[in-house]
């Protein structure tokens, strides 16, 4: 039988290659992290357009990037690659500016990302938790300092009576026994 443990070492040895990052794109998230401002740009140069559509982020994958794009007036995002789109269409993104050229009615606009401002808001206070209660109205009550005589005690009371209606049932049998046989007991 294989140890599981075994199984293990072994997946991770089998994943790890497919683990490796390259040093150069490690190093270009490092240089340009997507939480930071571009070089040269102010948070108001992003607020200055007055574009009903907002560049709102990017995504890189195997394919290629896609861009979201909002639309104010239909208060709608979609998620567009370059050539894309159909009331507009996304024709290019200059990386160094953060920009994304997109094309509405046959004129060119430049959306820079859009920066947005994250602020604390109010404090969030819950009401202490209140224990349950039945029907009547009475809390039940935990005993938790119990003796164990009396647990034992209990537990002998409870299963005389088991045996009691056990008999009972016995008793109380058919004179003819079904045909399947009986439940043990």
């Amino acid at each position: 039988m294989i140890n599981p443990h075994h199984l293990l070492i072994l997946g991770t040895l089998v994943t790890a290659p497919a683990l490796t990052v390259k040093a150069e794109g490690l190093q270009n998230l490092i240089d340009r992290s997507p939480f930071s401002q571009a070089a040269g740009q102010s948070l108001t140069d992003a607020a200055t357009t007055n574009s009903v559509l907002e560049f709102r982020g990017m995504v890189s994958d195997a394919e290629g990037s896609s861009f979201s794009v909002f639309d104010t007036t239909a208060n709608k995002a979609r998620w567009l690659r370059v050539g894309e789109g159909d009331s507009f269409k996304v024709k290019q993104f200059d990386a160094s500016s953060n920009q994304l050229e997109v094309e509405q009615n046959g004129k060119s606009l430049k959306l820079p990302l859009k920066h947005v401002t994250i602020m604390a808001g109010p404090a969030v206070v819950t009401a202490p938790r209140q224990p349950p209660q039945n029907s009547a109205g009475i809390q039940p009550q935990v005993n938790t300092n119990s003796d164990p005589a009396a647990d034992a005690n209990r537990l002998q009371t409870v299963a005389a009576e088991v045996r009691r209606r056990r008999a009972m049932r016995n008793t109380a049998a058919p004179a003819n026994p079904p045909s399947a046989p009986a439940p043990a007991q």
